[in-house]
């Protein structure tokens, strides 16, 4: 059992002690809450054999495709990864249809996807771009998730985020093997398709916030701005020659997803929507430790003080934001948060009495907050 179900099992025990509900009610919320912790063990128990059973999938095709890759010549080779991808994502539809199955089909079509991706870009190798196999070819590669993204839709809230994400592999495919764009030119109409899908599904959510009319469209959207991290490393190492800098505009994306996260927070103020967002924002803060310290330490060249500052301080208002929002998850991130920082700037000032003292000082400073944050009724309460 895990610990929000452990919270609401307490919860539910502290309600019938307090006499705000009766004992059959609260035996049938037991009963409830038991229940639904007890699927959601075996949905995490299938999704780990599913994946298991994939990495297997994965292990006995590349055992036979050394074994037959030297036996094939370079269009075999390409017209037998199609093949197999076809198959696998065939497979995975046909399995999706029963309800046990699912996050087997999930991870077999998403492992389809790969191969008919990994077939489309090696057809380079005997095809050219821009003859008439190549722009078949190239047609074809935008045909996959224009034929198969709209029945996603219809049919589940998992699959329409991978059809995105691989739906811009495939247009860089199209675009490179069917037109005479440059790179560069591919990377920014890669851009501006990501941009535009990302702009269309915020307007699907914010007109539909309980997910009723288009449940897939939160996953697609949180996939679209995993993406941005993506194209933005790209286009800034490529089209814009940004080098070290390129950490910048990643800061940005990144304080925008954690605005935009926030944003939906506030609109959902109950229900698994918002923990799931909750968990988002501390995945975030965790990202943020690894961009602030190359903020800091990298791309402005500072001292370590400057890396307590933007990492230790995004701790500390997330730890804040999570307090005043129940987030268990963005607490633990923000520990991590302003954990980290202060231990660097430990060792690099090392052997220094200052440091010593300012950690010690610091550390007096957490134990008072502990106690203060934890003097509530319900903490007397808890004591007793």
């Amino acid at each position: 059992m895990n610990d929000e179900s452990k919270v609401i099992l307490e919860a539910i025990e502290r309600w019938a002690s307090d006499d705000l509900i009766d004992r059959e009610t609260a035996d049938r919320l037991r009963a409830a809450a038991t229940e639904e912790a007890g699927a959601g063990t075996r949905r995490l128990s299938q999704y780990i054999l599913a994946a298991t059973g994939a990495v297997a999938l994965l292990i006995a095709g590349g055992v036979f495709l050394d074994w037959a890759w030297p036996l094939l010549d370079r269009a075999a080779r390409s017209v037998a990864l199609a093949a197999v991808g076809l198959l696998v994502v065939a497979l995975g539809v046909r399995v999706e249809l029963g309800r046990r199955w699912q996050p087997a089909s999930y991870l077999m079509q998403t492992g389809g996807l790969g191969l008919l991706l990994a077939a489309f870009a090696y057809s380079e190798e005997v095809w050219r771009d821009q003859t008439p196999a190549g722009i078949t070819i190239g047609v074809l590669a935008l045909a996959v998730p224009i034929v198969l993204a709209p029945r996603a839709m219809r049919r589940n809230v998992v699959m329409p985020a991978v059809h995105l994400a691989f739906g811009l592999a495939f247009l860089a495919v199209f675009l490179d093997r069917a037109t005479p764009l440059s790179d560069d030119a591919v990377v920014w109409v890669l851009d501006g398709v990501l941009l535009l899908a990302g702009l269309t599904l915020m307007r699907m959510i914010a007109a539909d916030p309980d997910g009723e009319r288009h449940p897939w469209a939160l996953n697609a959207f949180v996939m679209a701005m995993i993406a941005g991290f993506q194209m933005i490393l790209v286009t800034g190492l490529g089209p814009l020659g940004l080098s070290g800098d390129v950490v910048w505009p990643l800061d940005v994306w990144l304080f925008l997803c954690a605005a935009l996260t926030v944003i939906g927070v506030r609109r959902t103020p109950y229900g698994a929507r918002r923990d799931w967002l909750g968990r988002a924002l501390a995945v975030l803060l965790c990202v943020w430790i690894g961009f602030g310290f190359y903020t800091a330490l990298e791309a402005l060249d500072g001292p370590p003080e400057l890396a307590v500052a933007l990492v230790g301080g995004a701790g500390v208002v997330g730890f804040l934001y999570a307090n005043a929002s129940g987030f268990r998850h963005l607490m633990g991130a923000a520990a991590l948060a302003f954990i980290a920082p202060l231990w660097y700037w430990g060792v690099e000032r090392g052997g220094a009495i200052g440091a010593a003292l300012a950690l010690a000082a610091t550390a007096g400073i957490l134990f008072w907050l502990s106690g203060r944050v934890g003097s509530g009724p319900r903490a007397h309460d808890d004591a007793g």
